[in-house]
């Protein structure tokens, strides 16, 4: 997992001014705090958007929603870069030009899962990686559910987008519930395994149910700004264009295009903000009517 890294961390103590604030609030705040880009991205307002890592295509692109309109609105998207939902919101986030935290669940020095060294990295440069394990510290299986108390701790409210009963996202949201912060969820369909543990959540603790991202936006008080389409230039106009042309999934897209995956699927979700495109039940995607 570990390999050259760059010499640009730091190690805070809880009595360094620059040390998070809202991590204080925990009964077991970090004794050292390592980071790695800028502090400032981890300011209020900020939401963590959680979820299982084997994420299916329906939960990514709710969780790349919820993270760039988020985003847009200049709230944090904070959660722990694993496969699936988290990669999906620290993606959307920064594609989004916002800003986004990662809580590594191993050293500052470590990639994990080795994937994401790239997106590890681009998260550095552009917003903030933090780990309360010293550099060389590969993790341990305690550790990443341990490190799910400071996502919780970090956000104003925790969003859980899609969780088996199995989920450790269900202990970032015991966590939430602990220390009086908003827990929201989105549904699932009854007879999904998948999003079981969203559903119970709704049941057993009354979790704010999300039925849109703007939902989101108004449990941390950010009014929704009207959009009036993006301008398609960039990254939305090739998309745009391979869509027009009879591409109907972000695959497709990306295959005729050469763009990543996960950036067509960034694109997707903020032309869908937009009113741009929409997704059918069996997840292919459609320009909107009169869109252009």
């Amino acid at each position: 997992m570990h390999s050259s890294f760059p010499d640009d961390r730091a190690c805070l103590e809880p009595a360094d001014a620059r040390y998070p604030a809202r991590l204080r609030e925990l009964k077991s705040a970090p004794r050292q705090l390592w980071v790695r880009g800028t502090l400032a991205v981890g300011e209020p307002p900020a939401v963590a958007i959680v979820g299982t890592r084997k994420a299916t295509p329906y939960g990514e692109r709710v969780a790349r929603a919820i993270a760039a309109t988020c985003a847009r609105h200049g709230v944090c998207v904070v959660s722990g870069l694993a496969r699936g939902i988290d990669a999906a919101a620290h993606g959307a986030a920064l594609d989004a030009g916002g800003r986004t935290v990662a809580v590594l669940g191993t050293g500052i020095d470590q990639y994990y899962p080795r994937q994401h060294r790239a997106l590890q990295d681009r998260i550095a440069r552009e917003g903030l990686v933090i780990s309360e394990f010293g550099p060389g510290d590969a993790g341990h299986a305690g550790a990443f559910p341990q490190r799910n108390r400071l996502i919780a701790a970090l956000a104003d409210v925790t969003v859980v987008v899609e969780a088996p009963e199995s989920s450790g996202a269900l202990n970032t949201a015991r966590y939430a519930r602990e220390l009086g912060r908003t827990l929201a969820v989105v549904p699932h369909n009854i007879d999904a395994p998948n999003g079981k543990g969203c559903n119970l959540l709704l049941r057993n603790e009354h979790a704010e149910p999300v039925l849109a991202p703007d939902d989101v936006l108004a449990m941390l008080r950010v009014a929704a700004m009207p959009t009036v389409g993006l301008a398609l230039d960039g990254d939305a106009a090739v998309c745009w264009h391979a869509l027009v042309n009879g591409a109907d999934s972000a695959a497709t897209i990306a295959r005729e295009t050469g763009m990543p995956l996960r950036q067509v699927s960034s694109v997707l979700a903020l032309l869908e903000i937009d009113g741009l495109v929409t997704f059918d039940v069996a997840g292919r995607v459609h320009a909107a009517v009169g869109a252009g």
